[in-house]
């Protein structure tokens, strides 16, 4: 393992704390919940769903990480304004969890940023996301929601390298600053699966030297598009592909790892807590010392 150099930002963001040195905390798991697709969701564009069915998923959420140490927040997915309305609703009155505001349309995704400041949950929200290419008018509108964290998307269609990605990391926190936003999650972009995805791996490490602030990356679409694994191997086995994806980032100092829908949680969680134990422990020559009482080293061995 390795200590960077760089003095590591620590942000609270609701309950949850993020960032800092490997191993000092644990790493903050985000599950996507509302996704298209998803069985519980009847109806994407009223926002309606089985309510049983998702509780239990977050009740889940909520007994992993008790048992583990490793806090969540969720990837709240919505299409419509209707939709995400109904969506923070019921996230809100479930969990204390945060939550990122997920939406292709940069209009969709501050309907709801403004429908989070409305019901005063700008504490708990994540705006996602910030890119290079967000424009002025967006950043103008997220600063009035008052929402202060976001995660900051370091996509580089013209260069996918790690010097690309740090490249993009810099403008798109540039424009996060324009934004207000005071807390940031970098998220190193890493493409669907294949020969160009290690740089989003690679830069992990790099970007964490460079600025300091929490980084992660989106692991939950990387095996899914892996073809090879798809044609040869049963979903039980994909499973193991997954951790082995999710351990990857940790080892190269990943904070958080947003891993896809809520329902890999069984799996994702204790994986991540022992590569979370393997970390912390190897970071004892470095005379790093857990920051919380919850760390999953004290689950493991107490």
């Amino acid at each position: 393992m390795f200590k960077f150099k760089t003095p590591q930002q620590i942000f609270e963001i609701g309950r949850v704390k993020v960032g800092g040195q490997p191993g000092e905390l644990p790493t903050v798991l985000i599950a996507s919940i509302f996704y298209e697709g998803q069985k519980i969701v009847t109806n994407e564009s009223k926002g309606e769903f089985n309510v049983k069915e998702a509780e239990a998923l977050l009740n889940r959420l909520e007994e992993l990480s008790d048992l583990t140490g490793n806090p969540f927040m969720l990837d709240v997915v919505g299409t419509t304004e209707e939709a995400f309305r109904k969506y923070i609703d019921f996230v809100s009155k479930t969990t204390e969890a945060p939550f990122l505001i997920d939406a292709i349309s940069p209009k969709l995704r501050l309907s709801a940023a403004n429908y989070v400041k409305e019901v005063g949950l700008t504490e708990r929200a994540v705006y996602s996301s910030i890119t290079k290419g967000s424009p002025p008018s967006e950043l103008e509108k997220i600063k009035e929601t008052k929402i202060k964290a976001a995660i900051i998307l370091a996509e580089n269609p013209a260069d996918n390298s790690t010097e690309g990605k740090i490249a993009a990391t810099e403008q798109a926190l540039a424009k996060a600053r324009e934004a207000g936003i005071e807390k940031f999650l970098i998220d190193t972009s890493i493409p669907a699966f294949g020969p160009d995805m290690g740089s989003a791996v690679r830069a992990i490490y790099y970007i964490k030297e460079k600025f300091g602030y929490p980084t992660g990356v989106g692991t939950g679409n990387v095996v899914t598009t892996c073809g090879w694994v798809k044609v040869n191997f049963p979903k039980e086995i994909r499973r193991g592909c997954d951790a082995a994806t999710n351990a990857i980032m940790q080892t190269m100092g990943a904070n958080w790892l947003m891993f896809g829908p809520i329902e890999r949680a069984d799996y994702v969680f204790p994986a991540a807590a022992i590569v979370d134990t393997y970390i912390l422990t190897a970071m004892a020559e470095f005379e790093i010392k857990p920051l919380s009482d919850n760390h999953p080293v004290f689950k493991v061995f107490i």
